[in-house]
């Protein structure tokens, strides 16, 4: 695992942060790290680079202790809402950055990573001159300086317009391709749900839910069929072969499915049988539906 942790607690005073946090992150995914405001988020990714250390707890990034300075170089991190110096052009502030890494100066490597986030020809002018989205783009640009193993993403298009939006997406994308490992935490959940593996949804400090995404969108799939000629016999044969749970209508079928593969199986079965079928549409779950379900169950519990 690129990063586990084992019931992570963060107290500040008598306030508790994180009450109970334990994730486990794959190498070469992208993980969705989600919850409301104030479940404890952001004081996970801090403990995770090592800026917070836990009150109790346990935890490995990238195959060292959470704290170890030598993870450092091996990852990068983009904060929310980080304030960065008015009066340094880009340039200047990736120089900066590439000193606080303990990297040498590299034009080059500079020029690369403004051209991956849409900056390059921007560099010479002062960051206190940027739009919001320019300056988020700086900020994942300084976070691509050490050519990071591991990215930490807390909150990347919070500023972005739909265009900037797609960018960044597709960068994250990218970073995937070339076997990298992003843990992304955002309040746009349609973006996390375009990007990502695995997601973890937590609340008040604790995880409430974990698991894969296509897993996720896929549970209590349901398919409806208009369609004729539904016997008692084909219901039968779709319990029994598939586990699904097959309800006549009065235009056809409703069926509850455990997965998506057996989409095309159903159908055939039912072709093969003699149903003639007129439509079929396919019900999914959305990661906005998940996400409000579960954090609502938690509330009320």
């Amino acid at each position: 695992m690129v990063i586990e942790t084992i019931g992570l607690c963060k107290r500040y005073g008598d306030k508790t942060a994180v009450k109970d946090m334990s994730i486990a992150v794959k190498e070469g995914e992208i993980y969705g790290f989600l919850g409301p405001n104030g479940a404890g988020k952001s004081t996970t990714i801090k403990m995770l680079t090592g800026l917070v250390y836990p009150t109790s707890g346990e935890g490995q990034v990238l195959g060292l202790p959470l704290g170890d300075v030598r993870a450092r170089i091996r990852l990068g991190y983009l904060p929310e809402l980080f304030r960065f110096q008015d009066w340094m052009t880009g340039s200047d502030l990736l120089d900066f950055h590439s000193r606080l890494f303990r990297l040498k100066k590299d034009p080059e490597r500079n020029r690369q990573v403004l051209q991956r986030v849409g900056l390059l020809g921007q560099e010479t002018y002062k960051v206190g001159t940027y739009s919001k989205g320019m300056q988020q783009r700086i900020g994942l640009a300084a976070a691509l300086l050490p050519d990071p193993q591991l990215l930490l993403l807390d909150e990347p298009t919070s500023a972005l317009d739909p265009i900037g939006r797609k960018e960044v997406r597709e960068i994250i994308l990218s970073l995937k391709a070339e076997g990298r490992t992003v843990l992304l935490n955002s309040h746009l959940l349609s973006e996390v749900e375009a990007v990502s593996d695995s997601i973890t949804i937590v609340n008040k400090g604790a995880v409430v839910k974990s698991g894969r995404m296509e897993d996720m969108l896929t549970e209590g799939l349901t398919l409806t069929v208009v369609a004729e000629e539904i016997s008692d016999l084909i219901l039968s044969a779709l319990q029994t072969q598939f586990g699904s749970t097959a309800q006549r209508q009065p235009d056809g079928l409703r069926i509850r499915m455990k997965t998506r593969s057996d989409i095309p199986k159903i159908t055939a079965l039912l072709v093969n049988s003699g149903v003639q079928i007129y439509e079929i549409k396919v019900k999914t779950n959305t990661l906005e539906s998940i996400f409000l379900k579960t954090v609502g169950e938690e509330a009320g519990a």
